[in-house]
């Protein structure tokens, strides 16, 4: 009983309930697992990169399948999408998962992991933030074909008037189950913008679709690191104390904000994230230790405001 209440490396309990909370709000918001921050903010705590890993893909279930409950309610879930793409992640995972033990035998998977944030945290922010300069104003997406040719053609709405390419969606799993595997993550902080970008999905959709796939896929991500025994379960505890209250309140504000915004939020989240995970690799500490905290906190607040603070002033003017 004593390992559900005392962390195995002595991390602050409070340090766990903040990160809970507000990861759970930005992964009912933006459709993450969250895993891009919480493995690095636990490596950045003092947890070993094996079990912050694997600390973050089981807290990633839970809040994953909080957060799909709730998008469904609002009916945000397209369902063959995330079915299609959650199972084909599985050989991704396995793969992504030899690859890092490799790298834990020679002792440089801590900075391997980091190496991989920073090269796709930063990449996929600058990307999202230069596209919406090149967005049509705020029409949203919906229906229009993938650059495959979908010679398998799989329908994602009820009226049947848009189709994807199988293909494209197996590819975008077996990618996404890589990522997972090897850093940590739903993988939602690229399936999010594969999904509004390349299945051309509304932005409220994408969220709901993003975190059920990751319930999906997470599930044999986390199953690889339990069997290793890779996991710190006071953690995990304690980060789903909070993420019910955020996961709710994330969510509800998809539908308060304007999906252009929500991509700009994201965009520059990734971003700073990355940098922040940049500052570790050049031993920087302190101000990784400031910057991805501050980047936890500082998104959430943003949510906050601008869905029901912001919003409801709009209202009543």
């Amino acid at each position: 009983m004593r390992v559900l209440v005392v962390s195995l490396f002595n991390v602050n309990p409070l340090f766990f309930l903040l990160l809970g909370f507000c990861v759970s709000t930005m992964s009912g918001f933006y459709g993450i697992g969250g895993g891009w921050l919480i493995t690095p903010a636990l490596n950045i705590l003092g947890v070993p990169m094996p079990y912050a890993i694997g600390t973050s893909l089981v807290y990633i279930i839970i809040v994953s399948g909080i957060g799909t409950i709730t998008h469904r309610k609002i009916k945000n879930v397209k369902y063959i999408v995330g079915i299609i793409i959650g199972v084909s992640s599985i050989p991704g995972i396995f793969l992504g998962k030899k690859l890092i033990l490799h790298f834990e035998q020679t002792g440089t998977a801590d900075s391997f992991v980091r190496m991989m944030y920073i090269i796709f945290l930063i990449i996929v922010g600058i990307f999202m933030l230069v596209e919406q300069k090149l967005d049509s104003g705020t029409k949203e997406n919906s229906g229009r074909r993938l650059i495959f040719k979908p010679h398998i053609k799989i329908t994602i709405d009820e009226n049947k008037s848009a189709c994807v390419s199988a293909w494209a969606l197996i590819l975008s799993g077996v990618f996404i189950g890589f990522l997972k595997s090897t850093m940590g993550v739903g993988g939602g902080f690229v399936l999010l913008p594969i999904l509004i970008y390349l299945v051309k999905l509304p932005v409220p959709a994408a969220a709901g679709t993003s975190l059920f796939t990751v319930l999906i896929a997470g599930t044999t991500g986390a199953a690889a690191y339990i069997v290793s025994n890779n996991i710190d379960w006071a953690g995990v505890v304690y980060m789903t104390i909070t993420s019910i209250a955020g996961t709710v309140l994330g969510a509800s504000a998809t539908k308060k904000v304007d999906p252009g915004k929500i991509k700009m939020f994201f965009a520059i989240t990734l971003f700073l994230g990355g940098i922040s995970v940049l500052f570790k690799e050049l031993r920087f500490d302190l101000m990784s230790n400031v910057s991805v905290f501050g980047i936890t906190v500082g998104s959430t607040l943003l949510i906050i405001y601008a869905a029901y603070i912001r919003g409801h002033s709009k209202k009543n003017t």
